[in-house]
């Protein structure tokens, strides 16, 4: 029988298929790019495609919400790249560990210290920030606030990273294949860490290991609890978040220039591929705040 797709097709099926099998979920489309070494708006086309030629379905604004809607068996096997640990990763789980004692109380009592970070995205230029306020809380917490500040969708893979200390939501801990400076969150606060770290870490928020995205978390200060402030709270900012899966730092400027020039061969796949136009320098501070009180969704 004469297979209902290219052979191009074929190798994205085969990718997807793999992937579903091995670890359970679709993959992001930042993978299938990386897998299948092809740009961002070259898999929304084929994902598309795919659809339009019914093979797959998905769910409008869900992240890996892909189906197969044709017979494995009509699949030719994924001789690409071996699937990688981070992969491996969104599936395995493993119990919380246990924290090695509790955590210190706070300067005055616990809760009523409000610690103020800036956060930077690391590469952009100019850059891209969020000020934040929060009270103490633990780093997965801290996670969804970071999230929400800057505008990413909880879409990927993250860690809290110290010096050689990786500090990782403790499902995502692949103890076959562990590395030994990484650890599970659990049981570890903003208050712990300092403590841990001293008062002043070189803190590193890292988010999509595909497409590298670090954060400089940096502690400005301490102040005392507000009477009637909600915690987390943005307080000031600058410029959009890129959009998910667009290749990094680097990717990211190669996609404002493009969408920038009506003459770039990419011009229209890029328009197309974000959802119409795109404003690097939006920043809405009351939106953000709403995300923050909202929080995050989870996949």
């Amino acid at each position: 029988m004469t297979p209902s797709f290219t052979p191009t097709q074929g190798r994205y099926l085969s990718f997807i298929s793999a992937y579903i099998d091995g670890f359970g979920l679709a993959p992001a489309e930042s993978e299938i790019g990386e897998a299948l070494e092809v740009s961002a708006p070259s898999v929304n086309q084929m994902m598309k495609m795919l659809e339009k030629k019914s093979l797959i379905r998905r769910q409008a604004g869900v992240a890996r919400s892909i189906e197969l809607l044709i017979d494995q068996t009509e699949i030719p096997k994924w001789t690409g790249k071996r699937l990688s640990r981070t992969v491996m990763q969104w599936v395995r789980t493993k119990p919380p560990m246990k924290s090695s004692g509790p955590a210190p109380q706070t300067q005055s009592g616990s809760g009523q210290v409000v610690y103020q970070f800036k956060i930077t995205l690391n590469g952009s230029k100019p850059p891209i920030w969020r000020r934040i306020e929060t009270l103490d809380m633990p780093l997965a917490k801290f996670h969804q606030a970071i999230q929400t500040a800057m505008g990413w969708t909880n879409s990927h893979l993250h860690s809290f990273e110290v010096g050689q200390t990786h500090y990782t939501d403790p499902r995502m801990i692949d103890d076959g294949f562990g590395d030994p400076n990484e650890r599970s969150y659990m049981g570890i606060s903003i208050s712990r860490l300092l403590q841990d770290h001293g008062p002043k870490p070189r803190l590193i928020y890292a988010y999509d290991f595909g497409d590298g995205w670090e954060h400089k978390v940096a502690l400005e200060k301490t102040t005392a609890r507000q009477p009637g402030v909600q915690y987390p709270r943005c307080t000031a900012g600058a410029r959009s978040c890129p959009p998910e899966d667009v290749g990094g730092i680097y990717g990211y400027a190669h996609f404002l220039q493009s969408i920038a020039d009506p003459e770039h061969e990419e011009h229209d796949d890029f328009i197309e591929w974000v959802g119409g136009d795109f404003d690097p320098e939006a920043f809405d501070l009351v939106e953000i705040n709403k995300s923050m009180k909202s929080g995050l969704p989870s996949y």
